[in-house]
């Protein structure tokens, strides 16, 4: 019963973040530009929970990314993934929490904004989020 409540709660941000993101690009609303700070702020919070930093490269990577379906290698006391195992994973591979990069997809709702609205109003815009968000917000988006 918790983990329908947990999918509906993410479910209703999507959709909240995507209907947000999309009145921002086709008609700027003041009700929207309004809220434009706390979604930036959820964005942020969304990105400290799913970007870790890579070992090997030393960058930020999206850790709810999957790559497309292969055969992990095995140690001599494991054994094979079952074919519901293959199962759940092709169907994970489905779901865009594992598909789209989220830092990917602020970097491009944010850059079409800044199209829409021209670089100043799009300046005067940044300027009602927090300083110290903006900084982690370009931390987070400095490699793309």
């Amino acid at each position: 019963m918790v983990v329908v409540h947990i999918l509906v709660f993410v479910v209703v941000l999507q959709f909240v973040a995507n209907v947000c993101f999309c009145s921002l690009s086709f008609n700027v609303s003041f009700c929207v530009l309004e809220k434009f700070c706390g979604i930036i702020n959820i964005c942020v919070e969304a990105l400290h929970d799913v970007m870790t930093e890579d070992s090997d490269t030393g960058t930020l990577k999206d850790c709810m990314l999957m790559s497309h379906f292969e055969e992990p290698k095995l140690t001599d006391d494991e054994e094979p993934p079952t074919e519901q195992d293959k199962r759940k994973k092709l169907l994970a591979l489905e779901d865009p929490v594992h598909s789209v990069s989220l830092q990917q997809y602020v970097y491009e709702k944010l850059k079409a904004q800044q199209a829409l609205m021209g670089d100043q109003g799009f300046g005067a815009l940044m300027e009602t989020v927090d300083t110290e968000i903006v900084r982690q917000l370009q931390e987070f988006l400095q490699g793309l």
